[in-house]
């Protein structure tokens, strides 16, 4: 079915659990990627805010479990460094894997770093998580509060000559403006939906999912319940989101972004359902040309146009 999904917490779920990559008791794995149709999958590392020395730390053991785990299954994985890797694997069957940072609190006001991370395989970045850092305010900050600093301009400078993708899921209001003012390529919200449907703050309103289309960027539809619906969350609920935002800012700027073993509460419970979305999309009158634009040719465009 060739799926590009934008957002997974898998690889800081199984660096503290143990668990096998292959097959495990989470809500992704090899195994059932594979049979549900994954082409490509984003990897996010994550540490809670806190101290940088730790959080750095953190970030760098989990670098190492994801490398070991490529080595392990280079069978069914392999790495995303250009778009030249993924065009190189056209005819594979093994999913694709960006390593992604999810809140660069381990950067903290060390520039430096991003370029160890990089070489390390880093090719996604979001510059925070849920509360403010060094480099802007968070969503869950003040919504009156702060966007960009000084040190988070200089970040989208370096990222932006690296050809790093940069993710604004989780950054403030007035900071996902900043970033739109100041970066040149086209962004990513790898996992929220619409505010008009579901009032969480991380989903995006109106002004925001229209800024994003004028940017070209995409966003990642989740499927976490809380950000789906206030009532009864459910995958037609989920699927409302997709068409709200068609209406809104055109089909090119939807794909996919679960947030898989990053929440408890899931619409689609793993990346098995993954295999009904084609049907879900056609039952609800997208095209066939829709379809595989929301699927995967989206995220495919935008990922070419920065990596």
């Amino acid at each position: 079915m060739n799926i590009i999904d934008l957002h997974c917490d898998t690889v800081s779920r199984l660096f503290t659990v143990g668990e096998s990559f292959y097959s495990n008791s989470g809500q992704f794995d090899i195994k059932r990627a594979r049979q549900a149709g994954v082409l490509i999958q984003y990897f996010a590392l994550f540490a809670r805010p806190g101290s940088v020395d730790v959080a750095l730390r953190t970030i760098l053991l989990q670098i190492e479990y994801y490398q070991q785990s490529l080595q392990m299954y280079q069978e069914y994985l392999y790495p995303i460094y250009s778009y030249q890797d993924i065009m190189a694997r056209k005819e594979t069957d093994k999913i694709g894997c960006i390593l992604h940072l999810e809140g660069a609190d381990c950067i903290s006001n060390d520039l430096e770093l991003i370029n160890i991370l990089y070489r390390l395989g880093l090719r996604s970045l979001g510059l925070t998580w849920n509360q403010r850092n060094m480099l802007a305010d968070g969503v869950a900050e003040d919504p009156q509060g702060g966007g960009l600093s000084k040190m988070g301009r200089k970040l989208l400078e370096k990222i932006n000559e690296m050809n790093v993708m940069l993710d604004l899921a989780h950054i403030s209001e007035r900071g996902f403006y900043d970033v739109l003012e100041h970066y040149q390529k086209p962004v990513f919200v790898t996992h929220a939906n619409a505010r008009a449907l579901c009032s969480h703050p991380r989903n995006l309103n109106d002004q925001q999912l229209k800024a994003l289309a004028e940017n070209g960027g995409i966003i990642g539809i989740t499927q976490v319940e809380e950000f789906v619906s206030t009532g009864s969350a459910t995958v037609d609920a989920m699927l409302d989101h997709i068409a709200y935002i068609a209406d809104l800012i055109g089909v090119k700027h939807i794909a996919l972004g679960s947030d898989f073993d990053g929440a408890d509460n899931m619409v689609v419970a793993n990346v098995s359902g993954y295999s009904q979305m084609k049907k879900l999309l056609q039952d609800r009158g997208f095209t066939k040309q829709e379809i595989e634009a929301i699927l995967n040719k989206n995220a495919l465009r935008t990922m070419q146009r920065v990596l």
